[in-house]
């Protein structure tokens, strides 16, 4: 697995790492699944995300895999974070968006704005 837990600011941040998966949606689901595991496993409204899609196609099984999985997180994210969705890509922001159980969500162009958002009061 990809995905682990980093600090930012001194506080806790699960680094969701779905970066260069590019059209692999077998390896993309493995990633996901593994990820939301652990991230399911924490309390509820405990957790901060940085969810990062560089490099990994906004297909429709892609899109697929992250519908099925994520819910499944959606009671323990206080917040997450998205890279690598600007451009034509960020259509897929909404759709990402309707799976995540109202939890807050925006979209950066670097990491550091968004690790800096998550750990926003």
């Amino acid at each position: 697995m990809k995905s682990l837990w980093i600090e930012h600011q001194d506080k806790r941040i699960f680094y969701a790492d779905y970066s260069g998966f590019g059209s692999d949606s077998v390896m993309l689901h493995q990633e996901v699944d593994e990820a939301v595991d652990v991230i399911a496993a924490e309390p509820d409204k405990s957790v901060l995300v940085l969810v990062n899609f560089e490099n990994t196609d906004t297909s429709m099984s892609n899109l697929s895999t992250l519908r099925k999985l994520i819910p499944r997180a959606n009671r323990a994210v206080i917040r997450r974070a998205l890279l690598g969705l600007g451009g034509s890509r960020s259509f897929f922001i909404t759709t990402f968006a309707n799976v995540t159980g109202g939890t807050s969500l925006l979209a950066f162009d670097t990491r550091e704005k968004a690790l800096d958002w998550l750990v926003g009061e």
